[in-house]
C-alpha cells in the first residue's frame, strides 16, 4: 500500500500551561511538538491513511521524543535522519479578544536545516509513495533545505507521485523576494495547491477587491484563486477563508476550483481556543476528499469543518474522526451534548 510522505521540520512546541497566559507571567510551559507538513500527516494517519515523514532529529531526548510523537499517530518515521544536532523550538502565546496569537520561533541550524538528503534516498522513498506533502515553510529553513526539494520535485515527477504544496509563507523566516523565488521553481511540479489570500498577496503581489464582510471575502478570494491558477498546471486550487472579527470570533469557508469551476463551502462562525493547525487540518482533509472520491462540494465542506473544528482544540492535530467531521459538514453546528 502506497504512502502519503511529508519533508519538514517538526518542532519542540513550547505554550504557557495556563492558556492564554504570555510567556513575560509564566512560570510553566506545557511541551508538545508540531510542524505543518508533520500536522497534515498526523491529521492524515488519523484519518487512516498509511503515511510517512522525512525528517532529521538530535540523537538525545527530545529528538527521541519527537520520534516518539510520529509514532503514536502510526506515522512511518524510518526515514528520520539522525544527528548531533538541536530540535527546532516554537514558542506560542495563544491569542484573546484584541490581541492576537503570536508565535515566537527558536529553530535556526536545527538539525533538519543542516541535513542533506540524496537521490536515491528520494528514489526509495517514492518508490512506495502515492503523495508527498511540502509547505512553504521548510524551503525557508536553508539553502540545504531548498536543495533537498530540488531533488525530491524531480524524483517525485519522474516517478508519478502527485505534489500536494502549501504555500504558507512566513514573514519571520525569509523575505517575500526569497519565497518568491523558491516558490516559482517549487509551483511548477505542483498538482494540488493549497494557500489563502494573505500568502497570495505577499510572495506574488496578488491584489483583489477591498473586503468589507464575508461575501466580499469569499469575492477576493476567488480572485486570488485565478490568479494563483496562472502560475502552475494544477489539478486543483483548494484556499482557507478566514473572516476575523476578533482573535477568538471567526467566520471560516473555504474554496475548491477544479476544472475552472468555483466550489464555495458553507461559513462556520468559531470560537477559537487554539489558533494554530486548521490551515493544515483543510489541507489534509481536502485530499482526503480527494484520495475517498468525494465530490468537490462534499469535499470543499469536509475540508472547511476539519478547518474550523481544529481551532476548538488545544493543540495543532485534529483528533475528529471522519464521521465527526461530516456531521459537522452537513450542518450539525450547535455543538449539542453527546450521550
Amino acid at each position: 500500500m502506497k504512502k502519503i510522505i511529508g519533508y519538514g521540520e517538526l518542532l519542540l512546541r513550547l505554550t504557557p500551561y495556563d492558556h492564554g497566559s504570555l510567556i513575560e507571567q509564566s512560570e510553566v510551559l506545557k511541551m508538545g511538538f508540531a510542524g505543518a507538513e508533520a500536522n497534515i500527516i498526523a491529521d492524515l494517519a488519523l484519518l487512516g491513511h498509511p503515511t510517512g515523514f522525512v525528517t532529521a532529529f538530535p540523537q538525545n531526548p527530545v529528538g527521541r521524543s519527537a520520534a516518539q510523537f510520529l509514532q503514536r499517530y502510526s506515522i512511518d518515521n524510518q526515514t528520520i535522519i539522525w544527528d548531533d544536532g538541536r530540535l527546532g523550538t516554537y514558542y506560542i502565546e495563544h491569542g484573546s479578544s484584541l490581541r492576537g496569537t503570536r508565535v515566537t520561533y527558536d529553530r535556526a541550524n536545527s538539525s533538519i536545516a543542516n541535513t542533506t538528503i540524496a537521490q536515491k534516498v528520494w528514489e526509495a522513498i517514492f518508490s512506495q509513495t502515492n503523495y508527498f506533502i511540502l509547505t512553504g515553510i521548510t524551503p525557508a529553513l536553508s539553502q540545504t533545505c531548498r536543495n533537498n526539494i530540488k531533488t525530491a520535485l524531480e524524483v517525485a515527477k519522474s516517478l508519478g507521485v502527485k505534489v500536494v504544496f502549501d504555500l504558507n509563507y512566513r514573514r519571520s523566516l525569509w523575505s517575500t523576494s526569497e519565497a518568491k523565488a523558491s516558490f516559482d521553481s517549487i509551483l511548477p511540479f505542483v498538482d494540488i495547491l493549497i494557500g489563502n489570500t494573505g500568502s497570495a498577496y505577499d510572495v506574488f503581489d496578488i491584489k483583489t477587491d477591498a473586503i468589507s464582510d464575508y461575501a466580499s471575502l469569499e469575492k477576493s478570494t476567488q480572485q486570488a484563486t485565478d490568479k494563483l491558477d496562472k502560475l502552475g498546471d494544477f489539478d486543483c486550487i483548494a484556499m482557507t477563508i478566514r473572516l476575523q472579527n476578533s482573535a477568538n470570533d471567526n467566520i471560516l469557508g473555504g474554496l475548491i476550483k477544479k476544472d475552472n469551476q468555483h466550489y464555495f463551502s458553507e461559513p462556520l462562525p468559531v470560537t477559537i481556543v487554539d489558533r494554530l493547525g486548521g490551515g493544515d487540518a483543510f489541507a489534509a482533509a481536502v485530499l482526503h476528499g480527494i484520495i475517498k472520491g468525494w465530490s468537490i462540494p462534499e469535499t470543499v465542506n469536509f475540508a472547511t469543518a476539519a478547518f474550523a473544528v481544529t481551532q476548538t482544540i488545544q493543540g495543532d492535530i485534529n483528533y475528529l474522526t471522519e464521521s465527526e467531521m461530516l456531521a459537522i459538514a452537513n450542518g450539525n453546528v450547535k455543538g449539542f451534548v453527546q450521550r
